[in-house]
């Protein structure tokens, strides 16, 4: 399926895939307006951006990001078909008035009323571009009676808050815990797993806010100790967009609790990423930025209240459906760069794409590589309908300087990740406006970006 990117966003289109039926107004870009912050992305270990076409392929983030993913997902098969919808979560899910099967508070925020406004915060992103790679987004909350400035990632595949608390031996010294009146230690451990790193300390609660929005008593992880895998990143700690029942903590989220609360506008956030350009990208809380997409929204079900999961039904190449025996549950993962598949799905890729040859003895397990000169339309089923891939976002660089062959971006994962498991990280975000919704039984809303304008 083509999809033509136009100029302006189709108003009677967007209308239609929400079901709303009245008109939208476009006076400001971002409904509701909303509270503005700077944020940026850094990089693994970032080297310079790269310009032109003649980049050649750095192996090492993606050797790094595969193993972080194996530990991220290596229960997420029994998790997203077992594991039971915490009790916080399914109280949320039955009594919050943003969640009715008819949500006016959604109308509102569709239609641009400015009532709203302090119940949104709209986050300008900053891309830090390592080589040909955009890598992890963070940005800044504010924490505790003084308001300190934390940098976390938005990683809209975990459920867990986490900052560095009087860590002297952390890359960063993070959050003074003393300076606050409201910090509570609960007691109680608090470790999260990274690939071959970690992250440990206790669970504590404080004052969390993004701008205008405030949750008093927040659960996060207060660390103390961070493996040397830290030592070359910015941000100070992460914050978790997946549902709560993925969180290490058992707590509620920060935006589950903003739900609870009725402090946002609508029960949704929503998310535009970049592409190789270092300003531009934002994170709406509670609203939709009509300004970072030129087209409806095509709404996905979520199959499963863990991640943000979808079904991923199929992959075409060039209108080629590649050979898959069962359709896969896919995370949408912010926080994770490439697309990672079981390795036969990849290969079943891949064999649609002529000249192209496994790369493990190059570059290890699960890579590939193809002619750069090849004419590619791939495209994701997820939920039944097709979403493209960006060709440009596709190639991770070439294989050498001058070559005509070049890395392709969806990765083939081994015994050890589950086989009916995808994930759908930023290089397939980048051409697609997300939006995450707890309403209508929890759905993502995918609207083509302006970056393929």
């Amino acid at each position: 399926m083509s999809r033509t990117f136009t100029s302006t966003l189709s108003l009677s289109l967007l209308l239609a895939s929400t079901g709303l039926a009245a008109p939208l107004q476009t006076s400001s870009p971002i409904i509701g307006g909303g509270q503005l912050f700077d944020l940026a992305r850094r990089g693994y270990k970032a080297t310079p951006p790269v310009t032109g076409d003649d980049y050649v392929f750095d192996p090492a983030y993606a050797q790094s990001e595969i193993q972080r993913v194996l530990a991220k997902y290596k229960d997420a098969s029994t998790i997203i078909h077992n594991a039971d919808v915490p009790s916080h979560l399914a109280d949320l899910l039955r009594d919050s008035p943003l969640l009715s099967s008819v949500s006016p508070t959604l109308g509102d925020l569709l239609t641009g009323g400015s009532a709203q406004d302090s119940r949104q915060a709209t986050m300008p992103l900053i891309d830090n571009i390592s080589g040909n790679l955009d890598v992890l987004y963070y940005g800044p909350i504010s924490m505790g009676s003084q308001n300190q400035r934390m940098t976390v990632d938005i990683d809209t595949g975990s459920g867990d808050l986490w900052v560095p608390v009087n860590c002297p031996d952390c890359p960063h010294h993070g959050y003074d815990a003393d300076r606050s009146t409201t910090y509570k230690d609960t007691g109680e451990d608090f470790s999260v797993q990274y690939g071959t790193g970690q992250v440990s300390g206790v669970l504590a609660q404080d004052r969390v806010s993004v701008g205008t929005l405030v949750v008093d008593n927040q659960y996060f992880g207060a660390v103390d100790q961070e493996s040397d895998d830290f030592n070359d990143e910015p941000n100070d700690g992460l914050i978790g967009m997946a549902f709560s029942s993925v969180a290490t903590s058992g707590q509620p989220t920060l935006f589950e609790n903003l739900i609870k609360l009725n402090k946002v506008a609508a029960p949704l956030f929503s998310l535009h990423l970049t592409r190789h350009k270092s300003t531009g990208s934002t994170l709406c809380l509670g609203c939709y930025d009509l300004s970072k997409a030129v087209g409806p929204i095509t709404w996905v079900p979520v199959t499963s209240m863990t991640y943000w999961t979808v079904s991923f039904d199929g992959v075409q190449v060039n209108g080629n459906s590649a050979a898959m025996s069962k359709s896969l549950s896919a995370a949408v993962d912010s926080g994770t760069s490439l697309i990672y598949v079981p390795q036969s799905i990849a290969a079943a890729v891949y064999r649609q794409i002529p000249g192209s040859q496994r790369a493990d003895q190059q570059y290890g397990p699960g890579f590939w590589t193809y002619p750069c000169n090849a004419k590619l339309n791939i495209q994701f089923k997820l939920g039944g309908n097709l979403f493209a891939l960006n060709a440009v976002d596709f190639n991770l660089g070439k294989t050498g300087s001058g070559s005509t062959t070049c890395v392709g971006g969806i990765v083939g994962m081994g015994d050890s990740f589950p086989s009916d498991l995808a994930i759908v990280g930023d290089e397939f975000l980048k051409s697609w406006y997300s939006v995450y919704d707890y309403s209508h039984g929890a759905r993502v809303g995918l609207a083509p970006s302006i970056n393929n304008h």
